[in-house]
């Protein structure tokens, strides 16, 4: 019966797919999803291992070390949370996955997934997991069947080379073993319903018509309008591929939510919203980083400014971008602004405040509330982003729960950024009055507390201090200044208009604003 269920709702959305890109129209507008939330980003191997006497010397972060979790998330303030890839991978990071309706056994088995799911609806978080739906890895049954048929250009991306087979790559993973990865054709209707089926497992496991037990949406990886390579994208654009995704996925969970990772990141991803609810703000992320780094707010100032721009065509279909400052492929945080010394430690906090403070809803990269460390290194194949995407520092000094997976690539190993009593860990930061981790969960409680926050407009209000973040939030005749302080002094600014404000170093203000 769940087979014949499942095929019934795949045939409604194909149908449902073809109208709408029959309609070559905007699909109808819908009430963002996420207008309220505070998301976090998980990378479940490196974020937590439960176990106890567990003999893998690797210790990876698994399912149930993520239940165990959900009291410090709820702590934090977050309402949701983002995963890397919980799919087969040789990866660590699980990316180039093979087939999206199994977990990873090295993470746990389905079932504790599920309650990691159960837990964190229990609790008020949403739940969003990575996919990759442009591909599939070349290990895999699935890669493997497709390229033993004799029609396997109906499945797998032709090559592009003079020898290639089908279009794809190889490199090594951070153990040494090969991860390959092959692209569908897109075009053929076989692998659309392929991958299609695989991600609507999750939004109703049991297949019983209830989603409360599945995840919320999807971030979805490396996303064209059409890709720019092979005949027509091989079919991974917006009028063959994500039309018939979101009909067929909202057919089973009309509230689905979905951001796309623009592959362009010099974009601001506006031209994914005519299908996906959401993407990053890619160049603000840099923007940011520059200002907090020289400690001026010029960049911040000209980014949002640009930001606002680029949405304002799809504000009124309810589309919205997310903003982070930091995740698993750049920089940490901390070690991209300068905050690696105590001098330099307070950027940190004028970056939680830009970040919780600015007008789209925010996403925090596990590690960056205590200020881990990390910056890209040159080891080889994937192992080069290890550093970006360390063990979550739960202890002053290492050990379980804390993840060991880095211990399978002994250079990166013997050279982590986190150390020992460095100040960067949650048992040295929580109840501390002032520590970056309080400062987060106070600038958590403020924007949830707050409507002009979360929803309010955003009005750039120039100061006689180059180092001040200064705009008001405007919502329903409720009207506030906010100002950050990127600098080590304390400041005295003068806006435009109204009275002159005093922040404290690398502190921020929200006051009522006086007209």
């Amino acid at each position: 019966m769940r087979h014949i269920r499942g095929l019934l709702i795949l045939l409604v959305g194909l149908l449902a797919g073809l109208v709408v890109r029959h309609a070559w129209g905007q699909p109808p507008a819908r009430t963002p999803g996420v207008r309220d939330d505070v998301l976090y980003q998980i990378m479940p191997i490196a974020w937590r291992h439960a176990g106890g006497a567990d003999s893998d010397p690797s210790r990876p972060g698994n399912f149930e070390g993520m239940v165990e979790s959900l009291d410090y998330l709820r702590e934090l303030g977050v309402t949701g949370t983002w995963l890397t890839p919980v799919f087969p991978s040789p990866a660590y990071h699980g990316y180039q996955h093979a087939e999206a309706d199994r977990v990873n056994p090295r993470l746990g088995d389905e079932a504790g997934f599920l309650r990691f799911v159960r837990g964190s609806h229990s609790a008020g978080m949403k739940v969003f997991i990575d996919i990759v739906v442009y591909g599939i890895s070349d290990a895999s049954q699935t890669a493997r069947l497709a390229r033993e048929r004799p029609d396997d250009d109906r499945w797998l991306a032709a090559g592009m080379g003079p020898d290639a087979v089908h279009n794809g790559y190889a490199y090594r993973t951070w153990s040494g073993d090969r991860v390959g990865f092959v692209r569908w054709d897109l075009r053929q209707a076989e692998p659309r319903t392929l991958v299609i089926r695989w991600a609507a497992k999750w939004l109703d496991p049991n297949a019983d018509g209830d989603c409360s037990d599945g995840v919320d949406g999807f971030r979805l990886d490396q996303v064209w309008p059409v890709f720019p390579h092979g005949p027509g994208g091989w079919g991974y654009s917006d009028d063959v591929f994500w039309a018939e995704w979101y009909a067929t996925l909202r057919a089973i969970k009309p509230d689905l939510f979905c951001v796309a990772e623009q592959a362009r990141w010099e974009s601001h991803g506006e031209d994914l919203l005519r299908h996906h609810d959401a993407a990053f703000t890619k160049p603000f992320l840099f923007a940011a980083r520059r200002s907090l780094r020289s400690e001026n707010a010029a960049d911040l100032y000209t980014s949002m400014d640009a930001t606002l721009a680029a949405l304002a065509p799809h504000a009124a279909s309810g589309r919205t971008f997310l903003c982070t400052l930091g995740d698993h492929d750049v920089d940490r945080l901390a070690s991209a602004i300068g905050a690696d010394s105590p001098e330099t430690f307070g950027r940190a906090r004028a970056a939680a405040a830009v970040l919780l403070l600015q007008p789209f809803p925010p996403v925090i990269y596990y590690g960056d509330e205590i200020g881990m460390l990390g910056r890209e290194a040159h080891y080889g194949g994937d192992a080069n982003d290890i550093h970006r995407r360390e063990p979550m520092k739960w202890l002053r000094v290492a050990g379980p729960p804390m993840s060991h997976y880095t211990v399978l690539h002994h250079k990166a190993h013997a050279s982590l950024a986190s150390a020992d009593a460095d100040g960067r860990s949650v048992e040295e930061q929580v109840g501390v009055p002032g520590s970056l981790l309080e400062t987060y969960r106070t600038l958590i409680r403020l924007r949830r507390g707050t409507p002009a926050l979360r929803h309010g407009g955003y009005t750039p209000v120039t100061t006689d201090q180059p180092g001040v973040w200064c705009f008001d939030r405007d919502l329903q005749g409720a009207s506030l200044r906010v100002a950050i302080n990127l600098t080590g002094r304390r400041l005295v600014c003068t806006p435009g208009e109204g009275p002159t404000i005093e922040i404290e170093p690398y502190g921020y203000r929200v006051v009522p604003r006086e007209d």
